[in-house]
Parts: C-alpha cells; structure tokens; sequence
C-alpha cells in the first residue's frame, strides 16, 4: 500500500515538473535564465536580473506547485524553507516574494509589469507572458 502511495506521489511530481514554467511579461527585455538565476530570484540572493534590471519576484499563495518549485531550485521542503525565510525576515535580508490570493490577480501584474516574474503551470501561461525557464 505505502509502495503503491509512493510510485504515485513520484509520478505526479514528475508530471508537475514537465507542465511548470517560469514566465514574465511579453514584453520583458529577459528571454530566458537558467536555473541559478531563478533561484537567487526566488530566494532573494539578488533583485537583479542578469542584464542589470529590477527582478520582482511574485507567486500564489497557498498554490499546489509552490513546495515542488521550491524543492526544484533550493532542495528544501516546506518545513525547511519556512526555516530559511523566517531566518532572512528576522535578520533583516530578505523576506519571499509576494503572494497573490488569485492566478487572475497573478497574471495581471505579471502582463503589466515587466519588472515581475513568477513560476505556474504551463497550462495557465497567457498570450501576453513569455515562458523564460522551464523546468527539465
């Protein structure tokens, strides 16, 4: 029964890992990071991008990609990676990036803001953003 549980936990991570991207607007002058860039973003190593600009990192709350994103570019669970941001918040370096209640309020700031970038299904990528690293 455990193995069974198992097999199927793995197979629907590995389906969310192929369908997860990183996108920014359209219009953003960034074509595409790998993932080191990705995860000094995400993890407020830099509020840079590569080429100099400002990078906002933001993401859905409560969202049910958002513990296998983080286990992708930090190797660290969820227990750990609370440990991490209130660890950076109390000693003043960094706090995670903003969250959204809604994908629609996501997206809207993302499409208008070509500053922001965030991580979602590929399903969910819009006309108006561009996909920038996705997931192997």
């Amino acid at each position: 029964m455990k193995a069974c549980f198992l097999i199927i936990s793995l197979l629907i991570t590995m389906l969310s890992h192929s369908q997860m991207v990183v996108v920014m607007a359209k219009d953003s002058k960034i074509e595409n990071l790998d993932n080191q860039h990705v995860a000094n973003i995400f993890l407020t190593r830099t509020n840079r991008f590569p080429n100099g600009s400002k990078a906002i990192p933001i993401e859905l709350k409560n969202s049910e990609i958002r513990a296998i994103f983080y286990e992708e570019i930090s190797g660290k669970n969820p227990t750990q990676l609370m440990a991490y941001w209130t660890t950076l918040i109390f000693s003043g370096k960094g706090k995670p990036p903003k969250g959204y209640n809604n994908v629609g309020a996501l997206i809207t700031r993302l499409e208008n803001n070509p500053g922001c970038i965030s991580y979602m299904s590929q399903a969910q990528v819009t006309d108006e953003l561009k996909v920038v690293y996705r997931f192997p």
